[in-house]
This record gives C-alpha cells, sequence and structure tokens, in this order.
C-alpha cells in the first residue's frame, strides 16, 4: 500500500480518535489538568513521518517506535500516544508489506513484523518507554523497564519484543495486541465499519466501537491504576450502555462518572485501541479510492 496513504491514516485516526467523544478520556469537550485535547493532536501528527518510514523499509520495529516516542515528546508535553504508537508502527510496516487491502493479508502481516522482533527491538522499546516516562506498575512478568538492569535482562535471557510483549498480555491490551495478532483492532475495524453503515456518522460510530469494546475488554489501564475489579465495574456499566442502545443521557452520566476522580477511571488503553482499529477502517475506505469519510 503507498506509503503516505498509510501515514495519513494514522495522523488521521488519531485526530479523529480524540476528537469523538468517548466517556472518561480526554476529548473536544473534556480535559484533565496534566493531560490536554491539543497534546494528542500535536502528538499524532508529530509521528507522521516515522510511520511513512517504517511503512517503506518494514524493518528495526523497535527503533522506529523509539523514533515516534520522540518525535511525539519533541511536539507534545506528555506521553499522550505512547500506547497508539505501540499499535499504529505495526499495523504501518504491515501495510507497507501489502500491495491492497485486504483484512487477512494484512493482519498475517502485521503477525509477520511483530512475530520476528528482535532482542534489539525490545531495548529500544525500553528506551521509548523509559523517554515517555509513563505511569507504569511494575510488570507482573518480565523485566521491569524502570530498573536499571531491565535491558540485561533482556540480553541475558535473549527476549524479544514479541516475547515481552506475550508475558505482559495477560496484564496490558496492548501487548495481548502484539501477542494474539491484533485481534481487538480488527474487531473495532469491524464494529466501526458496522456503526458507520448504521449511522453515516464517524463520530458516532467511535463512540459505539469505544463503548463495545470496553463493554468486553476490561480496561488495562484501569486495572493498573486501580484494581481489575474497577476495571471490570467500569466494563460492566458498558455493556449496559451498549445494550440499552448508547442512549446519549447514559453517555453523559458514565463521563461524568469516570472523570469524577481525575483520570484514575480513565479507559485509556481502550482509547488506544479505537486509534488502531481507526487505521485500519481507514486503510481500508482509501485503498477502495472512495471518499474516506462523508
Amino acid at each position: 500500500m503507498d506509503p503516505w496513504d498509510i501515514m495519513k491514516s494514522s495522523q488521521i485516526a488519531c485526530s479523529l480518535e480524540v476528537s469523538s467523544f468517548k466517556p472518561g478520556n480526554v476529548h473536544r469537550n473534556r480535559e484533565y489538568e496534566d493531560i490536554k485535547y491539543h497534546h494528542f493532536l500535536s502528538s499524532g501528527i508529530a509521528f507522521g513521518d516515522v510511520i511513512y518510514r517504517v511503512a517503506l523499509n518494514r524493518r528495526n520495529i523497535g527503533e522506529h517506535i523509539k523514533m515516534a516516542v520522540i518525535q511525539s515528546k519533541k511536539w507534545s508535553p506528555t506521553n499522550a500516544n505512547l500506547g497508539i504508537i505501540m499499535l499504529h508502527i505495526p499495523i504501518a510496516a504491515g501495510a507497507g508489506g501489502i500491495e491492497y487491502f485486504n483484512e487477512h493479508k494484512l493482519k498475517k502481516s502485521i503477525c509477520s513484523i511483530t512475530e520476528s522482533s528482535t532482542v534489539e527491538d525490545g531495548l529500544k522499546v525500553y528506551e521509548a518507554i523509559n523517554i515517555a516516562m509513563p505511569n507504569l506498575n511494575p510488570p507482573k512478568e518480565g523485566p521491569d523497564v524502570q530498573k536499571d538492569d531491565s535491558k540485561k535482562a533482556l540480553i541475558e535471557e535473549n527476549l524479544t519484543l514479541y516475547d515481552v510483549f506475550k508475558l505482559s498480555s495477560e496484564w496490558d491490551n496492548i501487548s495481548k495486541e502484539w501477542a494474539q495478532g491484533f485481534n481487538i483492532s480488527f474487531e473495532g475495524y469491524n464494529l466501526l465499519n458496522n456503526y458507520y453503515e448504521e449511522d453515516n456518522n464517524i463520530n458516532l460510530a467511535i463512540t459505539k466501537t469505544f463503548i463495545s469494546l470496553l463493554s468486553k475488554y476490561p480496561d488495562t489501564l484501569i486495572a493498573r491504576k486501580t484494581d481489575v475489579d474497577k476495571a471490570l465495574m467500569v466494563s460492566d456499566i458498558a455493556k449496559n450502555i451498549r445494550d440499552n442502545g448508547f442512549k446519549k443521557k447514559d453517555l453523559e452520566e458514565f463521563d461524568t462518572f469516570l472523570s469524577k476522580e481525575g483520570n484514575k477511571l480513565n479507559p485509556g488503553t481502550t482509547a488506544d485501541l479505537v486509534a488502531s482499529s481507526l487505521m485500519i477502517y481507514l486503510l481500508d475506505r482509501i485503498d477502495k479510492g472512495d471518499t474516506v469519510l462523508w
């Protein structure tokens, strides 16, 4: 696929994701004291050149993740899009390896990229995480990125980036995407297709996709910031909203509830997964030669 289209699909996906209403997350009408709407916009546009590069050469996945984080931090004071970068870079590399959009072929191409990652890729991503400085709790499995000897452990245990994500897939949904072939992102892509066909409204399709994914996959950022029980509780509320027809009043009350405690109940990992779903969705639409959105 065309590397320019791949780059623009990433940038537009980032912009659409943060601009749409997703309860508990930053959007056009919701910001937090420590992270703002424009931080996400700036970051999502800033690493577009790295998306273009990795779509062209499809190598050194860890180095490209690190480069994207550096560009993001250059233009935004927060680690706004770290999770999205972890997802968009392999999607871009996978899309760069196919001539035209095909869901099965893209998934296979992405898996080829992730499964062939190296120890060096893992080292670069650990450097990227430390540059972004996210508020991570220590992992249950695998070397702790925040410890000085973590990179040494990767080398001694011969752990590739794919190995590291497999280890952390039990407690992090972005890692699970790497370990399980981006299943949630492709599920989100199909939800976006269905909801956009229903409503002809991309913002509403994004909101519905977000709620649907959250209802099925408890948000692992919430689980790390608080506990698993709270993440399950949030997913139960999302399921009720979905089953009740995505009523506006329910969505607004959900947003207010999640935002009461600052961003402790922020379903940020789910938002990242919506961004990866959107990138796949946009790649499909642009490859068909149609107007992407109307």
